[in-house]
C-alpha cells in the first residue's frame, strides 16, 4: 500500500511553518529521537497552557514525515481513561497504530482507528509486530499491573526486533488522576529509565520535577514578540479581525501562554468574533470568563479536583478570599477549617492546586500570584457568579464594563514593564567578580564619563584599575515577592532582591535590594530618603540582617541625594550605568578571554619546585610577545607566589594546579587553579606571624600585577592576574593605584 502526502501534519495542530518559537527545543528533541544524545532520556517541565503538547507533536511530524529510520511514537496521558488498565490498552493500540503507519507511510492512519486485523494484514513479516497484536486481548496475564506492564514494554519489544523506536510520553500528570494510578506511573517511569530506547517524559513543571533521572528541559512561556506573532498567525489563518493593539492585548492578558492565545483564537473563530478594538476585545474576553473555553479549561481542573460543587463553591470562595488579601496569602489553617477536609484530603487538593499553578504553598500559607491575569479574573468571575445576589446579566455587564476600563491601564502597565531595565536578570548575572566602581557609583561616572559616547565610557569602564568586587548571587526574586506591599507604589519588575554570598571577605550572606524609579532630571534627595525608608522596611520585615540598597533613576542622583545614599550605605546609579553594567556581565566570564587572545594551557604537578618550570614557561611565552624584562620579572615573581599558595593551602586532591596564560596586545590575563580548600575555608592568617607566608604572598601579587582577582569555586580556588604593557613608562613603571 503506498500513500503520497504532501501534508507537514500528523497529529500537530499548526502547519510547520506556521509554528512559532521552540526553534532550540524542536531541535534538540529531534536530535534526542535521533539517537545523538548522551542520555537515553529527556525529561520536559512545561507551565500548564504553554504549548508543549504542540512542540512533541511537531517532532513527531517531523520525524514520521521527513525520514524513515527512526519510528516515532506519542502517546497523552488522559484521565478520561479513568483506569491504568484502560490507559495501557489504549498504550498498545495506538503504539501498534502508529507503528503500522509509519512503516506504510501513511500519515492518515494515525488518527483513525483501524481494527487489529487491518493491522495484522499491514504489519507484513514483523513478527513482532503479529505478536503484539495477537497479545492484545490475551487474558493470561496475572493481575492488572501484569497487563499494564506488558502493554507499556511494547516499544521495548519492537526495539528487540531491529526496529529503532522513539518514544514520546506527553501529560504524564495524569497519570494519578486514574485508578492504579501511581503504579501506572511508577509503571511508565521504571520500564524506560532501564531501556536503550530514546523517550521523552513531558509533563507540569512542579508535578514531574525530581521524579525522573534524565536531563531537564525547561519550557517557558512564549516571549512576548513570539506571543504577539501567534495572535497574528492564528487571527490570518483562523479569519479573525485584529490590529497591533489589540494583538498586544491579547498577549499581555493571556500571559504570553500559547495554549490561552491558541484557545482564546479558536473560539473568537467560532463565535464570529472580532478582535479589531479593545472594546470588542475584552467584550469577548468576558464572555470567555464567564462559560467560554478558557473558563471550561479551569472548570475541568475544579472538576476533577472537587466534584462536589459545594466543595467547588468553598474552593473558589477560599481562592477569591486569598486574592484580595493584601499580601494575596491566606492560611492553611483557614483553609482547613471551611472546607472541613481531612489534612489528607486538603494537601491531596492543595497539592494539585499548585501543580497546575494555580496556587503557591509554604509550611502554612496558600498565596496567589496576582500577575496571572487570567487565572485572577477566572476567580473573580467564578466568585460572583456564586455568592451575589444579583442576576448574571447584571454581573457579566458590570464585569465587562470594568475589564473594558482596564484595558488601556493594563497595556500602560505593560509599557513601563517592557520599558524597565530588568534589575533582576542584572542581578542573577552578579557573580562575583571585580568591575569597575564607574558602573554603580553615579558620582564618579557623573565626574569622569557622563555626556561622552557610549563606547567610549563602556571601554573606560572596562579599563579602570580602581575596582570593587560584586557579591555572588545564589537566588534572585521581585521584591514583592520577599515584601509583597511593595506592589503599592512600585511595579514588581522594577524592584529585585538577590541573596549573595561574598566569599573573600568570609561574609556568608548578603542581600542585595534594587529598585528602579522614576525622575525627569537627577533624583532628589526626597526621593533618596523615600525609597531608601521602603527598602529598608522591606529588609526588615525579611529579617534580612546583612543588605545592600541600590537605587537606580534615569538621570542619576543630584549631589544632596548622593550624600544622603553614601550616609546609608546605599548605591546610587544612572540608567545608562546600569545599561553598560549589563553589557559587561553579559560578555565574558572571569576570565575575560576572547578570540583576538592567543591562549596557552598549561598543568603542572604540585611539589619539587615545579613553580619554577611554570615561571620558566611563562618568561617563554612573553618573550614571543616583547614584554619589557622589568615586566617579565613581575609576572613570573607573581605567579611562582600564586603556584605556592596553591600547593602549600589547598590540600588539592589531585595535586595539579592548572594555568591559563592568554596575552592579547599589551596585556596578559595568567589565571591559576586549583583544587581543594578554598582561601575561604582556611582560618583568616595575620602576615607576619609564623605560618602567614599565604597573607604575605596575596599582598606581594598584589603588588606586582595590574589586577588581581581572587574567586572560589565550588571544589577549589582559581586567581586571576592582568598586567598591562602600557603601564610601563621611560622612568619605570608608573605608581599604582590604591587596591
Amino acid at each position: 500500500m503506498e500513500t503520497v502526502s504532501t501534508s507537514t501534519r500528523v497529529l500537530s495542530a499548526t502547519e510547520r511553518e506556521s509554528f512559532v518559537g521552540r526553534t532550540v527545543e524542536l531541535e534538540r528533541l529531534l536530535a534526542h529521537g535521533r539517537g545523538e544524545s548522551v542520555s537515553t532520556g529527556i525529561a520536559v517541565l512545561a507551565p500548564p497552557a504553554s504549548g508543549s503538547s504542540e512542540l512533541l507533536t511537531q517532532v513527531y511530524d517531523h520525524l514520521f514525515l521527513d525520514q524513515d529510520v527512526v519510528s516515532p511514537f506519542y502517546y497523552c496521558v488522559k484521565s478520561s481513561d479513568s483506569t491504568s488498565q484502560a490507559a495501557a490498552s489504549r498504550f498498545l493500540k495506538e503504539f501498534l497504530t502508529q507503528s503500522v503507519a509509519f512503516k506504510i507511510k501513511d500519515p492518515s492512519m494515525v488518527n483513525a482507528s483501524p481494527e487489529l486485523k487491518e493491522l495484522s494484514d499491514l504489519a507484513g513479516n514483523a513478527d513482532w509486530l503479529h505478536q503484539l497484536i495477537d497479545s492484545y486481548h490475551d487474558d493470561v496475564y496475572a493481575d492488572i499491573r501484569s497487563f499494564v506492564r506488558h502493554c507499556l514494554s511494547a516499544p521495548l519489544r519492537a526495539a528487540a526486533g531491529g526496529v529503532r523506536m522513539f518514544v514520546i510520553i506527553d501529560d504524564l500528570h495524569n497519570a494519578l488522576t486514574l485508578e492504579g494510578g501511581a503504579g501506572f506511573l511508577d509503571d511508565i517511569t521504571s520500564t524506560f529509565q532501564r531501556s536503550p530506547v530514546p523517550v521523552v517524559f513531558c509533563g507540569q513543571r512542579r508535578f514531574l520535577y525530581g521524579r525522573t533521572g534524565f536531563p531537564i528541559m525547561r519550557i517557558e512561556q512564549l516571549s512576548f514578540s513570539e506571543g504577539g506573532r501567534l495572535v497574528a498567525e492564528k487571527a490570518a489563518s483562523l479569519g479573525v479581525p485584529v490590529n497591533d493593539q489589540t494583538r498586544d492585548l491579547i498577549v499581555v492578558q493571556l500571559g504570553c501562554s500559547a495554549g490561552h492565545i491558541s484557545t482564546f483564537m479558536s473560539s473568537a473563530h467560532d463565535s464570529g468574533a472580532g478582535l479589531s478594538t479593545f472594546s470588542l476585545t475584552e467584550q469577548f474576553y468576558t464572555d470567555e470568563l464567564f462559560g467560554g473555553r478558557l473558563s471550561r479549561r479551569f472548570d475541568d481542573i475544579l472538576d476533577r479536583i472537587a466534584p462536589d460543587l459545594e466543595a467547588q463553591a468553598r474552593l473558589v470562595g477560599l481562592l477569591k478570599e486569598t486574592v484580595d488579601t493584601e499580601r494575596h496569602r491566606s492560611p492553611l489553617a483557614l483553609w482547613s477549617e471551611q472546607t472541613g477536609m481531612s489534612d489528607v484530603g486538603l494537601r491531596a487538593v492543595l497539592d494539585s492546586l499548585y501543580h497546575h499553578e494555580m496556587i503557591n504553598l509554604d509550611a502554612s500559607h496558600v498565596t496567589l500570584d496576582t500577575g496571572n491575569i487570567l487565572l485572577r479574573d477566572y476567580i473573580e468571575a467564578r466568585a460572583l457568579l456564586g455568592s451575589s445576589d444579583k442576576r448574571r446579566a447584571l454581573i457579566v455587564g458590570e464585569t465587562t464594563a470594568k475589564i473594558v476600563r482596564r484595558a488601556p491601564e493594563l497595556m500602560s502597565r505593560f509599557y513601563r514593564k517592557n520599558s524597565s531595565l530588568g534589575l533582576l536578570e542584572i542581578m542573577e548575572s552578579f557573580d562575583g567578580r571585580q568591575i569597575s566602581s564607574l558602573t554603580l557609583d553615579y558620582t564618579r561616572y557623573k565626574n569622569e564619563l557622563k555626556g561622552g559616547p557610549r563606547e567610549q565610557m563602556s571601554k573606560a569602564m572596562q579599563a579602570d584599575r580602581s575596582s570593587i568586587r560584586l557579591p555572588k548571587c545564589v537566588f534572585s526574586a521581585v521584591t514583592s515577592a520577599y515584601y509583597p506591599p511593595l506592589d503599592e507604589i512600585c511595579e514588581p519588575e522594577r524592584s529585585a532582591t538577590a541573596i549573595c554570598v561574598i566569599e573573600e571577605t568570609g561574609q556568608a550572606e548578603i542581600a542585595w535590594i534594587a529598585v528602579e524609579i522614576d525622575s525627569k532630571l537627577e533624583a532628589s534627595r526626597k526621593a533618596a530618603d523615600f525609597w531608601c525608608d521602603r527598602l529598608e522596611m522591606a529588609a526588615l520585615n525579611c529579617n534580612f540582617d546583612n543588605y545592600k540598597l541600590w537605587l537606580v533613576a534615569p538621570e542619576g542622583f543630584d549631589d544632596d541625594a548622593m550624600a544622603t545614599l553614601n550616609s546609608r550605605g546605599a548605591i546610587g546609579s544612572s540608567r545608562q550605568q546600569v545599561e553598560i553594567l549589563h553589557e559587561l556581565l553579559s560578555g565574558e566570564k572571569a576570565s575575560e578571554l576572547n578570540s583576538k587572545a592567543e591562549v596557552y594551557e598549561f598543568i603542572v604537578p604540585m611539589g619539587d619546585d615545579t613553580e619554577m618550570i611554570a615561571a620558566h614557561t611563562v618568561e617563554e611565552i612573553v618573550r614571543r610577545h616583547n614584554f619589557p624584562t622589568k615586566v617579565i620579572n613581575q609576572i613570573k615573581t607573581a605567579l611562582v607566589e600564586a603556584c605556592i599558595n596553591a600547593a602549600e593551602h589547598s590540600l588539592s586532591p589531585d595535586r595539579r594546579i592548572y594555568q591559563t596564560f592568554a596575552v592579547e596586545g599589551e596585556k596578559i590575563t595568567i589565571t591559576v587553579a586549583n583544587r581543594g580548600l578554598r582561601l575561604t575555608d582556611k582560618d583568616p592568617v595575620v602576615p607576619g606571624v609564623e605560618g602567614g607566608r599565604r597573607g604575605w604572598g596575596l599582598k606581594l601579587i598584589k603588588s606586582l600585577m595590574d589586577e588581581v582577582r581572587i574567586e572560589t569555586s565550588d571544589d577549589g580556588t582559581r586567581i586571576t592576574m592582568t598586567k598591562h604593557i602600557a603601564r610601563v613608562t621611560e622612568n619605570g613603571l608608573e605608581p599604582k593605584p590604591s587596591q
